[in-house]
């Protein structure tokens, strides 16, 4: 086979070619008869070497689209074999000799930490995957380590881990949790089958052959190192009284105790009236929030339950004592004279008296109103009494409190950017306790606005009307406003809670050991089950329920789709995508207002929802249904608190719905 001749050399031949061709066309002329022979002879032989020329240009021209030709087949083998010969090639590659991965191969996207149980020498690892959440990571982890209620979860140097999100891939993870030992040498699933054992006498392999160090936030962790602080949790749980060995004496390394040693809320609710019939179940409920919260209910010659909870309080301010004390601290904080004052307060007694709810107008004003009693709280907040509190230390979250100024948890209605009346928490501080003097109705013209439902009232009943449109201001619209107009301010919004308001309802809400469910009213609900899942630990570090999804979004407000209650200049409306249908129950979205801009943080609870629906929550409001339960066959059924101080006395289980409160025997 000839050699492949040069894209260049083709072109040299065809250019000679061309040039020869013009040589030969030399036009013939005549010539003459006494041409002499020289000249004969020389015309020869430039004729022989002419033709000599186009015989080797027509040779070259011949080989060079021969050369071609073979060219064409090669490129076309090359386009059919190219492809297979590179299958081929990656099949024939040896493998990587050079990996460090002794975990093996995972999917993408995927990360593994390395467990080890404080206080013992448990260890497993774990696999991760992105649709891993905080509840389901631990639920494992419990299956693993073989142990009890989880306190708290750190990396190897001691630093809280909140989320799924705070793990890298090759983490070290601690887990500070209740333990039965019994295990020997503290086998442990790592989660493929295999069992993986730590030997106390083994040195530099006695953590189950973690691998290289890794780096979390640019801090390298080596392994001597990561066995140091593992051996010194092991002391510390020694001297908490927790053997290498185990034993019954569990006491957690990071202790929620009686009182949360740095955040303490009050929660006021004023009451005029008589109390409502399901008061009892709203002091139940309450007691398992003791740990973070007291519930302040400030009332006129009212006798409050037998057996109330320590972080429940009934504070009697006499007759007319409640008048009396928002006239004359809003009168102080507003620079009235005494006699404007005086007016004040007959007012407000006169309209209390005729109108009770109107104290939720003055709800914005409960900091200042009710100072004198709020000195030890770092917030202060409120609620309303027609509500049952869930587990809230698992709800709160650290953050809420240490970073926001106002934190206030909504049903769903995220898009309607207000602080909501069933729960709202504020900063004590006195520039946050003041904002409500920006409101006109409770500040500036507040005697005006009160001396203007004194009018409208007995105007309506020198007519003989009993039942009229009243003049409420309601404390979600221009306070929510005027908040959010304060420069600096933190707010965030967080859908926590569940509500009573679609009548008729295709949910039933189950109270099982002081935790709050939400089921679907035609699930099979197994009461056992819920029980088994109410039984959260209570953890100092209040990681919260709600796992961050991505950044923050900035919204565009306007007044136009919510809040259709409250005056049009007051309202703040957002518009915010609908999660997918499969995710409706776990991704939702919160809102945050930071440096006068309102963002949405999408997020993914960490709680399991059950697979027959039912969902757990910080609290349940009975707004609608409470409405219904005079005219139902069932009621509310009678509870008396039980004495003692062991939490399970004053925790029962019931069921609200439209058709009232009932019993779980």
């Amino acid at each position: 086979m000839p050699a492949r001749s040069h894209p260049l050399d083709e072109c040299h031949a065809m250019r000679d070619i061309e040039a020869s061709l013009g040589r030969g066309a030399v036009r013939r002329g005549s010539v003459s008869g006494s041409e002499s022979s020289e000249r004969r002879r020389s015309r020869n032989a430039d004729t022989a070497r002419s033709q000599a020329g186009k015989g080797k240009d027509r040779a070259r021209t011949r080989s060079a689209l021969q050369n071609n030709r073979h060219g064409y087949w090669l490129l076309l083998i090359l386009f059919l074999c190219g492809p297979l010969g590179t299958l081929l090639f990656f099949v024939l590659l040896p493998p990587d000799t050079h990996s460090t991965d002794e975990t093996g191969p995972y999917e993408l996207g995927t990360k593994i930490v390395h467990l080890a149980l404080a206080g013992s020498s448990r260890r497993a690892r774990y696999v991760l995957d992105e649709y891993t959440v905080w509840g389901t990571f631990l639920a494992g982890v419990r299956d693993r380590l073989q142990c009890g209620p989880i306190r708290t979860v750190t990396d190897s140097s001691g630093e809280a881990i909140l989320a799924v999100a705070d793990m890298v891939d090759h983490d070290h993870i601690v887990i500070h949790a209740d333990w039965s030992g019994g295990l020997g040498e503290a086998q442990a699933s790592d989660g493929g089958g295999s069992t993986l054992v730590r030997d106390r006498r083994s040195g530099s392999d006695g953590l189950l052959r973690l691998g290289n160090s890794t780096r979390r936030r640019h801090r390298a962790r080596s392994l001597p190192k990561l066995i140091e602080q593992v051996d010194a949790l092991q002391a510390q749980g020694s001297r908490r009284g927790v053997s290498p060995e185990g034993s019954p004496e569990l006491t957690p390394v990071e202790p929620c105790g009686a009182r949360h040693p740095t955040f303490r809320l009050a929660m006021v609710v004023p009451w005029v009236t008589d109390m409502p019939p399901w008061i009892t179940y709203f002091v139940a409920s309450a007691r398992r929030s003791s740990y973070l919260a007291d519930f302040l209910v400030f009332h006129e010659m009212i006798e409050p339950p037998e057996h109330l909870p320590d972080n429940v309080r009934f504070i009697d301010l006499g007759v007319g004592g409640l008048s009396q004390l928002i006239g004359l601290r809003l009168g102080d904080e507003l620079g009235m004279p005494v006699r404007n004052a005086s007016l004040l307060i007959r007012s407000l007694r006169f309209m209390l008296d005729k109108w009770p709810r109107l104290v939720a107008e003055y709800k914005p004003a409960f900091g200042t109103i009710f100072e004198q009693y709020l000195g030890d709280y770092t917030h202060w907040g409120y609620c309303d009494l027609d509500m049952v509190a869930g587990n809230l230390p698992l709800f709160i979250e650290r953050a809420e409190l240490a970073e926001h100024d106002i934190v206030t948890y909504s049903w769903g209605d995220v898009d309607a950017l207000y602080l909501r009346g069933q729960w709202t928490v504020h900063r004590n501080a006195r520039d946050i306790s003041t904002l409500w003097k920006g409101c006109p109705h409770l500040g500036s013209e507040l005697q005006k606005e009160l001396l203007l439902k004194v009018a409208w009232v007995r105007r309506m009943e020198s007519k003989g009307m009993k039942s009229y449109p009243k003049r409420f201001q309601s404390a979600e619209g221009c306070y929510s406003h005027a908040a959010a107009q304060m420069p600096g301010i933190r707010i965030k919004m967080a859908h926590k809670q569940f509500v009573g308001l679609s009548v008729p309802s295709e949910e039933v809400v189950y109270v099982i050991r002081g935790a709050v469910w939400q089921c679907p009213a035609d699930a099979h609900v197994s009461v056992d089950e819920l029980a088994k899942h109410s039984q959260q630990p209570c953890s100092a570090s209040l990681p919260g329920v709600q796992e961050a999804l991505g950044t923050r979004l900035p919204l565009r407000v306007s007044s136009e789709g919510c809040g259709k209650w409250m005056p049009v200049e007051y309202r703040m409306c957002a518009s915010l995508p609908e999660p997918p249908e499969r995710e409706r129950d776990t991704v939702s979205f919160s809102i945050e207002l930071e440096g006068g801009q309102f963002y949405a943080q999408r997020f993914r609870t960490t709680l399991r929802v059950l697979d027959n629906g039912c969902r757990q929550g910080a609290f349940f409001h009975m707004q609608e249904w409470k409405k219904l339960w005079d005219f139902s066959s069932h009621g509310v059924d009678p509870l008396e608190l039980s004495p003692g101080t062991d939490p399970p006395s004053f925790l029962p289980s019931f069921t609200i719905s439209t058709d009232g409160v009932a019993l779980l025997t």
